[in-house]
């Protein structure tokens, strides 16, 4: 019987997070989480329950903490998870409802025109 590594759960929602804002949901291979976190598959399924569980963790964490990553997984769950999965959307449409913001559109325009390359980031 193995015996439960323990790990640094935060950062390896900030690294797991990383990986989304960069390459998209469904760009992101599991290879690619473990690589980049360097944990067994078995450990981030029972930590997050599947790939999906992942982002969601890393989504909560970044509205919850107002992280760096909050602008560009917003923009992954509203263009690749929010369409398709009701737990995103509902996720993402409360925390609009309760952090509605007059610049809101402006910055996430902004965001997305940075991570396509077309605006500078600094």
């Amino acid at each position: 019987m193995g015996r439960n590594k323990s790990f640094d759960r935060q950062l390896v929602i900030q690294q797991i997070s990383k990986l989304f804002v960069t390459n998209g949901f469904n760009a992101t291979s599991l290879d690619e989480i473990v690589k980049e976190t360097g944990l067994l598959r078995g450990s981030l399924y029972s930590t997050f329950g599947s790939k999906l569980g992942m982002f969601i963790t890393a989504l909560e964490d970044s509205l919850e903490k107002n992280n760096d990553f909050k602008l560009g997984i917003l923009i992954v769950a509203l263009l690749e998870v929010s369409p398709k999965n009701n737990q995103v959307h509902h996720i993402v449409h409360n925390w609009y409802q309760n952090n509605d913001s007059n610049n809101l559109a402006e910055m996430l325009g902004t965001e997305l025109l940075k991570h396509g390359d077309i605006l500078e980031k600094k």
